[in-house]
């Protein structure tokens, strides 16, 4: 058999794996040089990967012991009092095994396995013949081999539920939560730090009711009913099936009780509802440009505008529930002002919001865009900078 070592799959414009228009925005906003960190960056996991603890069950101190004990470099975050980073392995060049069935796999589960992580079968997208046992090479849709592993099933076998590869060689690796029996046991999940920053602007606290207007799979959820000490009301709404029977999942390993879900549009939902909440969490669907590590990125600019215009009917939505006096965080995993910025701008311009600086100060300023905003009271995570994905955050008071 040939061997050859493979290099890692990089965003490239020359490629097609980066959309021109989001490069084209880039380099407006940035400069070409600062364009190209960017991109350089968003096609990289983050050096430091984060854990969430769950400090209903156990403490960081605890968790940090154990995942050294497992053989990472471990930090206990400073300032997030549920954060652990871990520093990331890789990269490593992986082998090109030339007659190995290539199995191509969707977009997500690419990112996945790039940094270590199994194949689910729900991931499968395009199957050669292969058998149970067999050395396998994982494929993303644009054809970047991502991974190599061993076929825990065959390729006549229908999508199950568990996993279908077992990655063996991968570019980067993190540890696996499921592996080590830390998410089965609800000790602690992934997330990353700009999203349990979201939480702490929250400021969750025991007897409020809080409603997460976009909740499964319920990370953010679920982090406000740990800071609460599981005595806050949380209503979680969503209108996934799937997604909600995930993170009732999440909750039970947890041991999370205050949590109440509920499957709707959430937007529908408050519009025949008199229900009133002290604190609102509102993490809608985005277009997900700083996602991170990225294979390759298609968004064009209709896109940002339709997710915008989306994300503006769930700030409506949560001013239209929060209480007089309440909070609302809102937060994107994109780096575009139009779903960022200017959806804060809406906010207070158009509903009256008021935006709140918060006190604790992670990553920079927001964006000027003209509206008038408070930059310092906007966060925004730059990939290139941070080490994080793209992200951005704000509080708004009713």
């Amino acid at each position: 058999m040939h061997l050859i070592l493979l290099k890692i799959p990089r965003l490239s414009i020359k490629e097609k794996t980066f959309s021109l228009d989001i490069w084209e925005r880039f380099k407006r906003r940035y400069g070409e040089s600062r364009a190209h960190q960017l991109v350089h960056a968003l096609a990289k996991p983050v050096r430091l990967y984060s854990i969430r603890v769950n400090l209903l069950k156990t403490s960081k101190e605890e968790l940090s012991e154990f995942l050294i004990n497992e053989g990472w470099d471990v930090q206990i975050h400073s300032q997030l009092s549920m954060a652990l980073t871990v520093k990331t392995k890789g990269p490593k060049a992986i082998t090109y095994y030339q007659k190995s069935p290539r199995i191509v796999i969707d977009k997500i589960a690419a990112e996945s396995v790039f940094v270590g992580a199994n194949l689910f079968s729900a991931g499968l997208v395009r199957l050669p013949k292969f058998r149970v046992n067999d050395l396998v090479s994982l494929v993303s849709p644009k054809d970047q081999i991502v991974a190599n592993g061993i076929a825990q099933t065959d390729s006549k076998q229908p999508k199950g539920k568990g996993i279908a590869v077992k990655t063996t060689e991968s570019f980067y690796s993190v540890p696996s939560l499921r592996e080590l029996g830390l998410f089965n046991k609800g000790l602690a999940n992934s997330q990353s730090i700009p999203a349990m920053y979201v939480t702490h602007l929250l400021e969750p606290k025991a007897g409020e009711r809080i409603i997460d207007l976009c909740a499964a799979p319920g990370g953010k959820s679920t982090a406000a009913a740990i800071l609460a000490k599981d005595k806050a009301e949380i209503i979680a709404i969503d209108r996934s099936k799937k997604r909600l029977a995930k993170m009732q999942q999440v909750i039970a390993n947890h041991g999370i009780r205050n949590i109440r879900l509920i499957r709707a549009n959430s937007v529908e939902l408050v519009k025949n509802q008199t229900i009133k909440a002290d604190k609102v969490i509102v993490d809608p669907s985005c277009t997900a440009i700083g996602v991170r590590p990225k294979i390759y990125n298609e968004t064009t600019f209709d896109d940002i505008l339709n997710s915008a215009s989306y994300q503006k009917s769930f700030i409506w939505a949560a001013a239209k529930v929060a209480r007089k006096g309440g909070i609302i965080t809102y937060s994107t995993c994109t780096t575009e002002p139009e779903e960022n910025e200017k959806v804060i701008a809406y906010a207070v311009n158009k509903l009256g919001l008021k935006l709140i600086e918060p006190t604790l100060k992670l990553g920079a300023n927001g964006e000027d865009t003209g509206d008038g905003l408070e930059l310092e009271a906007m966060r925004r995570f730059y990939p290139d900078t941070f080490d994080t994905p793209g992200f951005f955050v704000a509080k708004l008071m009713k």
